[in-house]
């Protein structure tokens, strides 16, 4: 989906490794290509309708960090032409104003994760920046890095002193803030 043209939309998902597409670019060698695109009344609403009829909704988190592990059950054209008829035909929202589907509140804040870690030896601390999506966090050697919570929980470690327990995608997202 893109309100821009489709070109420029292309060339981002070709060039973009740390996004889902350009991670499946990056692993495969094969860039993405435009196999058919149109216009739509409701941009918002129509890419909401494609990606809410196909089995990726039976996936947590199937948009980003398990894009590369799908197989032909979930990833086939049968589904993507069925998103694309869905697309079409989505029609616009009857406000606007609104997101066609609200992200729902989270329901696993900053306390949940501090417990979650619990016993790892890493604490979260203030500073670093002043990104919103990204905690700060210190290990015992006092080294300070910047991780999305979630994966941080995925990987409770110091990615500074034990770079080897991370996937490759989630440490070129960490920011190290000092040693």
């Amino acid at each position: 989906m893109t309100t821009r043209s489709p070109q420029v939309r292309l060339k981002e998902h070709n060039t973009q490794f740390d996004k889902a597409a350009g991670q499946v670019v990056e692993a495969t060698g094969q860039e993405w290509i435009i196999k058919e695109y149109f216009e739509v009344e409701d941009t918002y609403n129509a890419e909401s309708a494609f990606f809410h009829r196909s089995p990726l909704t039976e996936i947590p988190h199937a948009l980003s960090d398990e894009l590369l592990k799908l197989d032909d059950k979930y990833m086939n054209w049968d589904w993507v032409n069925e998103g694309l008829v869905a697309a079409k035909s989505a029609g616009i929202r009857s406000n606007t104003s609104q997101p066609p589907n609200p992200k729902p509140e989270p329901k696993k804040g900053a306390k949940w994760i501090e417990a979650q870690i619990e016993g790892s030896g890493l604490k979260p601390i203030k500073g670093c920046g002043n990104g919103i999506t990204k905690v700060s966090f210190e290990c015992p050697e006092g080294h300070i890095f910047k991780i999305s919570g979630y994966s941080l929980i995925r990987f409770p470690f110091c990615p500074v002193c034990e770079p080897e327990r991370f996937d490759a995608y989630t440490l070129r997202r960490v920011k190290v803030c000092s040693s």
